[in-house]
């Protein structure tokens, strides 16, 4: 919450807590935590949801391990996730900024520059250096993957987008950029311009943050990566066992490939491989793979909506189609070049105006637990929610930390409302993305918290 990262007992119970000189986004508990922190005031190019710009560990204790940063950034910030790998290692999302040059020299047409920038999609895998910082040791970019159907004098022309899979068409935009795509409401004819702004559309040609990345997940088996792309509702899989070199290219790494797209689904439409009636995407988050807990191997996701057609939020989980289990080789109709699955394996969300229906705008995320239920965050409410395979709900938590003021003032008033309490409609539940941890997890060894009388943050 804000500059404050809590964690509480299932009871609601604060075990332990940690300060941050910034507001923080995301964290994840190993044996130390692990954390981002904004700093979007002194990053003015890159104002925008999920901003970050710092990445430390911190001890249980809160002191510093080791921190990254992107300073001054003029045409870098990290923003939205981390995911911590098996060997220590961390992997983060990076904006990387694209002069208006740099677009036209890449086939971007014209008018889909609009702000005069496009921001291009990076993740960068940190090895902490033993002196408190940390190195660059891997590198993708989707700009190094992508293709355009403008320029035939460029080397990334191709005829036929359809036929390219592999790589990114730099000229799929969204209409209305991010606000558009969770509202196309708000681009019906007869809506003034003013209202468009408020609404947060300032391009209606996609913007600079055409892509609207926001989370990036790792598979330790198939050494693999899994990228959210929200704005255009789609994920991609990338191979992570390539060197930097190969990333960049077209061979090279495990599958032979180097960073080409190895998987994609969601939107169809990205590729010109199908319409918005196959679209099973909608503006999602917390895409990761699922392992050691019930569907192994699988993908789970928050499937966020987006209004007016589909007003309802969904949790999926989905099957990868592969020539062997667990091979990370992917199979794609032969006549469409599209991937499947046609729908997903399980799905809990039911439909607008149905008992137990949920719809979140934005941000959410999803856990799936050992025991096979899954842990929800609806992010704009604030409420956390465990339901079983059946849709039960076992369990539910509403964030009593209430934010009133500017969105960005780390003075802004923080209050506490009471569970079962009415909220005030002025105010901010928001939570990006909740973990549960068991009771033996190994940060807590020795930290005597089962003696840890916790206190409520209501109180």
């Amino acid at each position: 919450f804000a500059n404050t990262i809590y964690l509480f007992d299932c009871d609601g119970r604060v075990v332990h807590e940690w300060s941050s000189a910034r507001n923080c986004f995301c964290c994840y508990l190993l044996k130390n935590l692990l954390r981002d922190g904004s700093d979007a005031n002194f990053a003015p190019n890159f104002r925008t949801g999920g901003s970050a710009g710092y990445v430390e560990e911190v001890t249980w204790d809160g002191e510093l391990v080791w921190s990254f940063d992107h300073s001054p950034y003029n045409d870098n910030l990290t923003h939205h996730d981390l995911e911590p790998l098996p060997n220590g290692n961390v992997l983060i999302m990076s904006w990387e900024k694209k002069t208006k040059k740099e677009c036209e020299d890449a086939g971007r047409r014209p008018e889909l520059i609009e702000e005069g920038e496009v921001w291009d999609t990076v993740i960068l895998e940190l090895k902490p250096d033993g002196e408190g910082g940390a190195d660059v040791v891997w590198r993708w970019s989707l700009w190094d993957h992508s293709v355009q159907d403008y320029d035939s004098s460029l080397s990334n022309y191709v005829a036929n987008i359809r036929d390219h899979s592999e790589s990114f068409d730099l000229n799929f935009c969204i209409t209305g950029g991010i606000a558009g795509a969770r509202d196309e409401s708000l681009l019906f004819s007869g809506v003034p311009p003013e209202k468009l702004m408020h609404a947060g559309i300032k391009s209606l040609r996609g913007g600079k943050d055409w892509l609207h990345s926001n989370s990036v997940a790792f598979d330790c088996v198939r050494d693999q990566v899994i990228i959210s792309l929200n704005a255009v509702s789609e994920v991609i899989i990338v191979d992570h066992s390539t060197t930097i070199a190969e990333s960049q290219g077209h061979s090279g790494g495990r599958y032979g490939r180097g960073g080409d797209i190895l998987y994609r689904w969601g939107n169809p439409q990205t590729f010109q491989a199908g319409s918005r009636m196959e679209q099973k995407l909608f503006n999602q988050h917390s895409v990761h793979f699922l392992r050691d807990v019930p569907g192994d191997g699988h993908l789970l996701v928050f499937n966020n909506g987006k209004q007016p057609q589909r007003k309802w939020s969904s949790i999926d989980e989905i099957e990868l189609p592969e020539t062997e289990p667990n091979s990370g080789v992917y199979i794609a109709h032969k006549k469409k070049k599209t991937f499947g699955p046609s729908a997903p394996i399980w799905s809990f969300g039911p439909k607008a105006n149905h008992q137990n229906s949920f719809y979140c705008t934005h941000i959410s995320g999803v856990q799936r637990l050992p025991n096979g239920n899954n842990l929800i965050t609806m992010g704009p409410q604030g409420i956390l929610t465990e339901v079983t395979p059946d849709g039960e709900e076992v369990w539910r938590y509403a964030s009593p930390v209430c934010k009133v003021g500017a969105d960005s003032a780390c003075s802004s008033v923080v209050s506490f409302v009471r569970q079962g309490e009415h909220r005030p409609s002025e105010g901010r539940f928001s939570l990006f993305r909740v973990q549960r941890y068991a009771p033996d997890f190994p940060a807590f060894e020795g930290k005597g918290l089962g003696q840890v009388v916790g206190r409520y943050l209501e109180a």
